[in-house]
């Protein structure tokens, strides 16, 4: 470690103080980290099956794909049980008057869902759906579908059956319809631990970043400096291109956190050992490390082909 000595005036008066101010930290340090809270816009309770071999799954013929996404979308993403173009109503599908429907039921009671249904519980990020052109049909408009689905002319059994369901749905289960296109990437999509996990790290991940700004704004100080003391702006130059081929290569991380979910997501989930989707929260920082470091040292590379005068 190097040694610096100051010289400062001094006299004999008791107790006189006078503040000396060191020289800047000689190193370089850079944090990319992408924070994407989840739920910022809220989040839906799905209750699903506990395995991909339940009884039921089984009596719907789907297949061992269609039912593991169906017991565990929290690593496939949210599917509905039918084909996207599937020509069943949201009565049909409230109703279960159709089992195969471009549909799947939540609920907006966060965080215990319909409780009159039973299994696994998974969290569903509404802003995620919403990025992946999903379709989310309300509480009310379901109730006004039922409504027209019993003026439609059906008999008295099914009348009385579609309004007992509509009063479960509106009084209990506080309903939500979910229409993927065609699915809601399992970035969206989380087990309670998986939630409480990603939560914890997003908060560890904003202290982070604010110690990556200030490192950046001491690279930025630092070239400032050697600009003053070389008469040059090429030093500020280069270190332009340092930040900008940094933050976006972080930029780049983010996208890359969601492009290539399946591979990067999986392993970094299955290396930590945690339930997280394929490219969560977790996957989107390691992303962001990742291309930002890329971008910077890229761009370092670069600069340092530049002269300082």
């Amino acid at each position: 470690m190097s040694t610096y000595t100051y010289q400062v005036p001094t006299n004999e008066r008791k107790d006189s103080l006078k503040d000396v101010v060191g020289p800047l930290m000689p190193a370089r340090m850079f944090f990319f980290v992408v924070v994407d809270e989840p739920g910022k816009d809220g989040l839906l309770v799905r209750r699903t099956y506990a395995t991909a071999n339940a009884p039921y799954l089984e009596d719907l013929n789907l297949g061992s794909l269609d039912n593991a996404r169906q017991a565990f979308p929290e690593r496939h993403g949210l599917w509905p049980k039918g084909p996207p173009d599937s020509p069943a109503t949201i009565a049909e599908h409230v109703l279960q008057l159709e089992q195969l429907t471009s549909y799947a039921s939540t609920s907006a009671n966060y965080p215990g869902g319909a409780t009159r249904f039973t299994g696994k519980t998974v969290y569903v990020d509404i802003a995620a759906a919403k990025r992946s052109g999903a379709k989310l049909v309300t509480t009310p408009e379901i109730l006004q579908a039922i409504d027209q689905y019993i003026k439609s002319g059906i008999n008295a059994d099914k009348r009385r059956w579609a309004e007992h369901i509509k009063r479960k749905v509106e009084i209990f289960d506080s309903e939500i319809l979910v229409q993927p296109k065609p699915s809601v990437p399992a970035t969206g999509v989380f087990s309670q631990r998986g939630l409480r996990i990603s939560l914890g790290l997003t908060k560890y991940a904003r202290v982070v970043q604010v110690f990556g700004l200030a490192f950046s704004a001491y690279d930025v100080a630092v070239a400032v400096d050697d600009s003053i003391r070389l008469k040059s702006v090429r030093p500020i130059e280069k270190e332009a291109i340092r930040q900008i081929g940094g933050w976006g290569g972080g930029a780049a991380g983010s996208w890359a956190s969601a492009a290539a979910a399946a591979r990067v997501g999986a392993a970094t989930g299955s290396v930590v050992g945690i339930e997280l989707g394929p490219g969560a929260v977790l996957t989107g920082m390691i992303g962001g490390i990742l291309f930002g470091a890329i971008g910077y040292f890229a761009g370092s590379a670069i600069a340092e082909h530049i002269p300082d005068r």
